[in-house]
């Protein structure tokens, strides 16, 4: 009966102890970059997405375990609607083991040629959160203006001008003419 007394009294001691070093030691939320600094998109034009990640590290020992949403500022100056431009793509929730970090992907899509803020919200285990400023500006694609109208040039989908051809057609009559008077 004293062996089984003393066992109970290691095996208590030892769970005090470890209880007692994982209080002094919780887990720590870190984000990297840092939220002191604002997490700048720049110039994107209006219609394009452009995606930027942002590091969770659980700093300290135990499981950190939370949640991130976006928060958007910006409103729509015709009839005061919220315009949502700032997301998150894949999972918002993560729980994080000592050391482990998590990759959470923040897109901004602009729908106007404007300035954009919103906030990144992280709120973790043992009360602890962070908010994190975010920006960027929409930038309207310049219309260029053709002999024959104007219209908007788009490389990446093959689609030109009516111009574009005829300087094709003039450059390529120039050099017809060209190896002409080369071989006479």
């Amino acid at each position: 009966m004293d062996k089984v007394f003393v066992l109970c009294l290691i095996v208590f001691f030892s769970f005090s102890v470890s209880m007692h070093l994982w209080c002094e030691n919780p887990p720590v939320l870190k984000i990297q970059p840092a939220p002191e600094y604002e997490y700048i998109f720049g110039f994107v034009e209006v219609g394009e997405t452009i995606e930027k990640e942002m590091y969770i590290i659980n700093a300290g020992q135990g499981i950190l375990s939370g949640s991130v949403i976006v928060d958007d500022t910006s409103q729509s100056s015709s009839n005061d609607k919220e315009e949502k431009v700032f997301s998150i793509s894949g999972d918002i929730n993560f729980s994080l083991f000592e050391n482990q970090s998590a990759i959470i992907k923040i897109q901004f899509t602009p729908l106007k040629a404007k300035e954009y803020q919103g906030k990144l919200k992280i709120v973790a285990s043992e009360g602890q959160s962070a908010e994190v400023a975010l920006k960027g500006i929409g930038n309207k694609q310049n219309k260029v203006y053709y002999i024959f109208g104007c219209g908007e040039r788009d490389f990446k989908k093959g689609i030109f001008c009516c111009s574009d051809y005829i300087v094709l057609l003039l450059l390529i009559f120039f050099l017809s003419k060209r190896k002409k008077v080369l071989v006479n």
